[in-house]
């Protein structure tokens, strides 16, 4: 063959190489997964994002028939945890629980940290979502929210409040009840929502602003107050909690949500057949139920629609952590 013909025929082979890899391609992710999965959780054991990453891997590792794991991998308020999703391989074995805090309010306190919420990530499926509860110390006399704000008002010094750290979605919102209800509070940060709840149950801190989910077991037994939550309306297991919106506070609506997400360029195939297996298995009566009882809500979104909300939450939470004072001075 003269130099001619093999110019000719070179660029025919190619596009033929081409077209076998586009079309071995969705079908290796068409059999994902062939191994375990990693599911990286930022958080300690016992929270909200861990129980709910362990109902997904559950849930995943019986309808995929192959084992999701849950890997803990906590420190910097979850920044080591995502930073480490974000580094992973893109190749669909390596996915991790995100949240409002790690997505949405670190990256505004946090400019300078080693991920972006959006460029970084394949955002996959939101999960569920979780209102804040306002519950106090039993001794402080305080069961609803007029009450609430007449014993601040009537206190010497700030009431104290507790988180599972500086710039979380729980600190967060502590600040905005203050605002709104305009009473004085000291924010005092925790490394897990464990240790923070025992110190509020001990009577050392006033106040917590934890998930539903967190502050559920405690509330039930009585060993705190439950007071008021965020969400848009009464819980169907907790009625005997009043929303915030009811009592003429709109302001304080809002969601701790939990999601699933991975490292940037996950292939499509892979992020959608997550996302649908992830709707399937929380639309499950035996999950729903689980839900419920847990203080959590789910909702069903395309990652598309999904990764736009993660976007659209960063610019509803940045004034709120503007006038904080928050807003680019790390964590």
């Amino acid at each position: 063959m003269d130099h001619g013909k093999r110019t000719a025929v070179m660029p025919r082979l190619l596009g033929i190489l081409a077209g076998i890899i586009l079309m071995l391609a969705p079908a290796q992710a068409q059999d994902w997964p062939t191994r375990p999965v990693r599911i990286i959780v930022p958080f300690g054991a016992g929270g909200t994002g861990d129980a709910l990453a362990r109902v997904v891997a559950d849930q995943l590792s019986a309808s995929l028939k192959q084992q999701f794991i849950v890997e803990n991998r906590t420190g910097a308020g979850g920044m080591i945890g995502v930073q480490a999703l974000a580094s992973s391989a893109p190749d669909g074995y390596t996915v991790g629980i995100t949240n409002v805090s790690t997505l949405s309010l670190i990256p505004v306190i946090n400019p300078k940290n080693a991920y972006h919420p959006l460029n970084d990530f394949s955002h996959v499926a939101l999960v569920a979502g979780a209102p804040v509860a306002l519950a106090v110390f039993p001794k402080l006399g305080v069961k609803t929210l007029p009450e609430f704000i007449a014993y601040a008002n009537k206190r010497d010094k700030p009431l104290t409040f507790a988180s599972s750290g500086l710039g979380s979605d729980g600190h967060l919102i502590g600040e905005a009840i203050a605002i709104s209800t305009k009473i004085k509070v000291e924010h005092v940060p925790y490394k897990s929502t464990t240790q923070a709840l025992a110190d509020v149950v001990g009577g050392h801190i006033d106040f917590a602003t934890f998930t539903l989910s967190s502050s559920a077991a405690f509330i039930r037994a009585g060993t705190l107050t439950g007071v008021a939550v965020t969400s848009a309306g009464r819980m169907p297991d907790y009625p005997e909690l009043a929303t915030f919106k009811e009592l003429g506070y709109p302001d304080l609506v809002s969601s701790t949500w939990f999601s699933i997400s991975g490292p940037a360029k996950l292939p499509k195939e892979i992020v959608d057949k997550l996302n649908r297996e992830i709707g399937v298995a929380m639309a499950k009566p035996e999950v729903q139920e689980r839900m419920r009882r847990d203080g959590l809500l789910t909702e069903t979104m395309s990652a598309e629609a999904f990764t736009k909300f993660v976007a659209a939450e960063s610019a509803r939470w940045t004034p709120l952590i503007q006038r904080t004072g928050l807003a680019g001075k790390g964590l």
